[in-house]
């Protein structure tokens, strides 16, 4: 079972073999990497561990051109528990973090907190203030310190490296079957089950309303996706979610409600993970409730049909 630190202290493992990275999405380039770690540290009948910051250091260095977020912290935690590390330490990025060089934070965490034996690194990876040190700089502090270097090479979709980026500007531009693909499964929404305005009650298709508790969660575009629920049990579960303003009901907040397909019960106060799969259409107005309630009876069945074709060995629980 894969523990969680924050690394406060030098720790006595065995044969560490040590990942750093943001790893926002754990996305296939990242599973390359966690898969080359947990890989070496079998080999060596070691320890896998992976570094990875919170908050975003992008939210610390410019929160005015932050990117949005892919998987938050927990989210994170539920796509890397499937790989098989054995540790996960959670690095709190702050200023002071920011200003130390590659070859401080190389000497400080990694080598007198984590005292790697390996570490492994992306094609392109980038440390330290600046992110001026990459693989090279990486190969030079292991020969000083000690350490043995893996490098991984991109993963190839479409011709092209998976990348957080990339993945970003499919999520916003609410393509979700590619953004899928580079994910290796849904893209991951987690949070609390709030009380809402009872109105899907109403209209016969009760929904959760899910507090996203993130700051700077990347959400795509307001409209109707197919996703599949994880409820607290585990079970997983169709779902149809509609993320926006309710128009048809003058709403002014921007809410996301999820129903549930074939699930009675009382969600309330407790979290719930979404992984979308595919946009089915945007947010509209509909004159009459009548209206809304036979799109949604459609949306339903399109839902039922799109979740009916998907892979799911893709899915990471």
């Amino acid at each position: 079972m894969m523990r969680i630190i924050t690394l406060e202290t030098p720790l006595d493992l065995p044969a560490p073999v040590v990942t750093v990275g943001q790893c926002d999405g754990v996305h296939l380039g990242h599973v390359a990497v966690l898969e080359a770690v947990c890989a070496e540290a079998a080999s060596r009948k070691g320890t896998g561990v992976v570094v990875t910051f919170d908050p975003h250091p992008r939210t610390v260095i410019d929160p005015t051109q932050a990117p949005g977020i892919l998987t938050s912290l927990e989210e994170k935690v539920r796509r890397v528990v499937p790989l098989g590390i054995d540790l996960l330490v959670v690095v709190a990025f702050t200023q002071a973090l920011r200003e130390l060089s590659p070859e401080a934070f190389v000497e400080d965490y990694l080598v007198r907190r984590l005292r790697a034996q390996v570490v492994v690194v992306g094609y392109d990876h980038g440390f330290g203030k600046g992110r001026r040190g990459g693989l090279e700089t990486m190969q030079a502090l292991g020969r000083d310190f000690g350490f043995e270097v893996r490098s991984v090479a991109p993963v190839l979709v479409d011709g092209k490296p998976v990348s957080s980026t990339r993945i970003r500007r499919l999520v916003m531009e609410g393509n979700l079957e590619a953004a899928c693909r580079l994910l290796g499964g849904g893209y991951p929404v987690a949070g609390r089950v709030a009380h809402g305005d009872g109105r899907g009650r109403t209209l016969g298709v009760p929904t959760a309303n899910l507090a996203i508790e993130e700051p700077g969660k990347l959400m795509p575009p307001d409209g109707v996706y197919a996703a599949f629920a994880y409820l607290p049990s585990g079970d997983r579960c169709d779902a149809v979610l509609n993320l926006g303003y309710r128009p048809t009901f003058n709403g002014r907040s921007r809410a996301l409600e999820a129903h549930i397909l074939d699930f009675e019960g009382d969600l309330y106060g407790q979290r719930l993970t979404l992984e979308l799969v595919h946009r089915i259409r945007g947010e509209q107005r509909f004159e009459t409730p009548a209206a809304l309630i036979a799109q949604i009876k459609n949306d339903l069945e399109a839902a039922r049909d799109v979740l009916s074709h998907v892979d799911t060995t893709l899915l990471r629980r």
